[in-house]
């Protein structure tokens, strides 16, 4: 849980830095602005002081009018999917279950498109003995599957020999500039694997917990 928690921090503080140059465009754009205004009311231009006065001004008002359209209503949300993924119940053997949990958070535009990715996982495995204790001591934490990197192992069974953190930044590249409806709207087949030509390419693992913890991500991007 403590892994997850801060998976969470950090995925957020990702998604706040990729609208940090918003924040910049303003604060250059008040500094800016305010600056000019200052210089020209304070020290006098006896040349053509009338004629100064109106391009600063026309400089300013063109600026502020830039900077607000490159500074569009940046939005971020997070969105989480967990779910009972395997469970086996504990007779003349151990039993076992095992719970997967995806975190997506992502940054949106004014249009709903989507400008930052960030998406993980964590796999929560545990135990039962026949006799009904479980295997994992409490505060267990688990690792996410980014945080794995090559210790995963999924590269070598992989048809394409790439890791499960590969996969995943190619599948957060692929979903910037689309919508929620469009990320909702790649083919996939009845397990969830794409089936897009330009994606299978770079992502063989099953993307609809993914899409999903995106869906709920812009649903609460605010």
């Amino acid at each position: 849980m403590k892994r997850q928690i801060l998976f969470l921090t950090a995925a957020l503080t990702a998604a706040v830095l990729a609208g940090c140059s918003t924040t910049d465009n303003a604060g250059n754009e008040n500094q800016n602005g305010s600056s000019g205004s200052v210089v020209e009311n304070v020290v006098p231009n006896h040349g053509n002081t009338q004629q100064d006065t109106e391009n600063n001004n026309q400089n300013t008002s063109s600026g502020t009018s830039q900077n607000e359209g490159e500074g569009q209503d940046y939005k971020m949300g997070v969105g989480i999917v967990s779910r009972l993924k395997r469970a086996q119940n504990a007779e003349d053997t151990d039993g076992s279950a095992e719970i997967n949990t995806v975190v997506a958070a992502v940054t949106v535009d004014g249009e709903d498109r989507i400008i930052n990715c960030i998406i993980d996982k964590v796999e929560n495995k545990l135990s039962i003995s026949n006799t009904g204790s479980i295997g994992s001591v409490a505060n267990t934490e688990y690792p996410t599957t980014k945080e794995l990197g090559d210790s995963y192992g999924m590269k070598g069974a992989s048809p394409i020999g790439k890791e499960w953190n590969e996969q995943i930044a190619s599948f957060e590249q692929y979903v910037i500039g689309k919508t929620v409806e469009e990320v909702n709207g790649i083919e996939t087949d009845d397990q969830g694997y794409a089936q897009e030509n330009d994606l299978t390419s770079s992502v063989t693992i099953s993307i609809s917990d993914f899409q999903a913890a995106i869906t709920k991500a812009v649903e609460n991007a605010r």
